[in-house]
């Protein structure tokens, strides 16, 4: 059911040069945007298409069509045009794979209606419904996407994915003015932009179990795992296709192995295609003169105890202003306070702003009173 109070649209599936560069040519300050991708048996994402929502035009992109881009990425790395986008992670990440770019000037919906409301990760159907009262059909979510033409029922799916986005975007700004919060969520946003992107180098520290290996050890298993990341993303393949994290494991654990013993621990097809290369990466990893350092290792008794500690204080913190407690009570979050404590005797850097101003003074009497 479409929103009876929004503008007259006019909607464009656009797969030729021409097309694409009328549909961006309008100056526009304001810009909703979504992507739909299929990601089965590839690493990176493959755009199917891109949709825009500015002024009345909503614009449907054929991402699998040879365009030039040029006009949207220039929009896109404008600070100046408002980006409107809604639980943008995966999003960006075909932006950046296939655009080559990161917006700025960038709004994500859900992060800040988490701002509002003890809600971190509504729909955008919820949403949807939820400022405008509107109930939108879900059935084409899992569809295939890059098959062609696209159905009825598909087109219709992708144009509300962007329609109600700026009016959306303009309700929770006003209400997040009206409390002071807008400064908040701005910073988060940029925090959240400025993630850093896992190298293939450092992948190894993020493998289950990766912190019981000594540092002889961490240094086969980080030569292993760049192999597998680099291979994988060279083909184009999911990890899963190339070699396994439990095998990574348990070969970085081997005091020696040679083609026997690879045979041993992989499966047949996988050591035909690449047992050699799996040899020449653990070599390296054993002759490294650098060594891995030890990761950090589980949080013990205490450090859980400090933890609980903390979460709860910003968990009453969240809930008394009825923002959603994530924003401040993460566990992952609260954890790195608490080594970045210990390692420094201050707060992350990220922590200052809003979160330092909510709940800094509490966290700093917490951590100096237990790990003095």
């Amino acid at each position: 059911m479409r929103y009876a109070g929004g503008p007259a649209l006019s909607e464009k599936l656009v797969n030729s040069q021409a097309a694409f560069d009328d549909a961006l040519c309008a100056d526009c300050d304001v810009l909703a945007i979504d992507t739909e991708f299929i990601r089965v048996n590839t690493f990176y994402p493959i755009p199917a298409l891109y949709q825009l929502a500015h002024g009345a035009q909503i614009t449907l992109v054929d991402a699998q069509a040879q365009l030039d881009y040029t006009g949207l990425q220039n929009t896109l790395l404008d600070p100046e045009v408002t980006k409107i986008m809604h639980a943008c992670s995966e999003d960006l990440e075909v932006l950046q794979h296939h655009l080559g770019v990161r917006p700025r000037g960038l709004v994500d919906t859900q992060l800040a209606h988490a701002f509002l409301k003890p809600e971190f990760s509504l729909s955008y159907a919820g949403l949807v419904e939820r400022y405008l009262g509107v109930e939108l059909a879900k059935q084409s979510t899992r569809s295939n996407w890059l098959r062609r033409p696209l159905s009825a029922a598909q087109l219709e799916y992708a144009v509300d994915d962007v329609l109600y986005l700026p009016e959306i975007w303009n309700m929770i700004r006003s209400r997040l003015e009206q409390l002071d919060r807008h400064a908040w969520f701005a910073q988060e946003m940029l925090r959240m932009l400025e993630q850093p992107i896992i190298s293939p180098e450092d992948y190894y520290r993020t493998l289950k179990g990766a912190w019981r290996l000594s540092p002889k050890q961490l240094s086969v298993l980080r030569s292993l795992v760049t192999w597998r990341e680099l291979e994988a993303r060279d083909r184009d393949v999911p990890r899963s296709k190339t070699v396994w994290d439990t095998h990574l494991m348990k070969l970085a654990q081997s005091e020696r192995i040679n083609r026997r013993i690879v045979e041993g621990i992989l499966p047949p097809g996988i050591v035909r295609e690449y047992g050699d290369a799996v040899l020449e990466a653990f070599d390296a990893g054993r002759s490294a003169t650098q060594l891995a350092e030890p990761l950090p290792r589980p949080f013990s008794s205490h450090q859980g105890k400090i933890v609980k500690m903390l979460r709860d204080i910003a968990a009453e913190t969240a809930n008394r202003l009825g923002m959603a407690v994530e924003l401040l009570a993460r566990k992952r979050d609260v954890e790195a306070c608490v080594r970045h404590y210990e390692a420094q005797h201050v707060l992350p850097a990220w922590f200052s702003g809003w979160r330092d101003e909510l709940v800094g003074d509490s966290f700093l009497q917490v951590l100096s009173g237990q790990l003095s």
